[in-house]
């Protein structure tokens, strides 16, 4: 469909290694890396930069743990634990800017802008998750807040999709459905300041977008899930309503649980 190739991983090691072969393929140094709790399944950060890959991850809250050198602790708002004091001694140290205060939530804000916006320039390849699949006209769609998402799928001459069988849907209609219930229930909003369809490579005329794209799809026994009494754990649209609900997961934090 339009222009993608699509790979089939049937565990975290070879959608790993698919990752790192198509890296490798046109010589990238340089990922900049949108929000994906299934390369967090994967730990694909790690097995890039062990192959000696600089991989960025450009979600702020995402940004902000990559640099502490810590997982995710909630599936929306993966550095929800920091403090903005926290953070703000995490750039001054990490961040080779000088002295400087960084008085405001905004200063933080601006200061990762600027070495986010560096790296999502240099980049070769940019990897991204997807929120649905569409099987009838092969779009893929992602949500995000902050835009990040739309800076790594065109402006890297490469465009890999990392996400999982359970997110393919049938038609465009079934992923607006989703998309409502799953604004609101993540973040009350009626509608995410970025709701994206990325149709695949750049088409002639077109001004901006990948010269390539590639979608792999992991199944890391989610076949065998759909196979069994468990299916509808599948039908999880990560919108993280549950982790907001939950009075122990409130008390104790989303690192007490080990993974997400």
């Amino acid at each position: 469909h339009n222009g993608n190739h699509v790979h089939f991983a049937r565990d975290g090691a070879e959608m790993n290694s698919i990752v790192l072969e198509i890296c490798q393929q046109h010589s990238a140094r340089r990922i900049a890396k949108g929000k994906s709790m299934v390369t967090e399944e994967t730990n694909l950060n790690r097995f890039l930069q062990r192959a000696g890959l600089d991989v960025m991850e450009t979600d702020l809250g995402e940004y902000i743990i990559q640099q502490a050198g810590e997982t995710p602790s909630h599936i929306v708002g993966p550095a929800l634990h920091k403090s903005a004091d926290e953070i703000r001694e995490l750039f001054q140290s990490k961040h080779d800017l000088g002295p400087r205060e960084l008085p405001e939530t905004s200063d933080l804000v601006g200061e990762a802008r600027k070495v986010l916006r560096e790296h999502f320039l240099k980049a070769e390849v940019g990897i991204i998750g997807a929120n649905a699949l569409i099987a009838e006209n092969g779009y893929s769609m992602l949500v995000t807040n902050e835009g990040n998402g739309d800076l790594c799928a065109n402006l890297p001459r490469v465009l890999i999709v990392c996400t999982t069988i359970d997110r393919v849907l049938p038609r465009a209609q079934d992923a607006t459905a989703m998309l409502r219930l799953l604004v609101r229930s993540a973040t009350g909003q009626a509608h995410t300041c970025y709701t994206s369809f990325y149709s695949g490579p750049r088409r002639e005329g077109d001004i901006d977008g990948p010269l390539e794209a590639h979608f792999v799809l992991l199944d890391n026994q989610r076949s065998d899930i759909l196979a069994g009494a468990y299916r509808e754990i599948l039908e999880c649209i990560r919108c993280g309503a549950c982790l907001n609900h939950c009075p122990i997961y409130a008390a104790v934090g989303g690192h007490a649980y080990g993974s997400v």
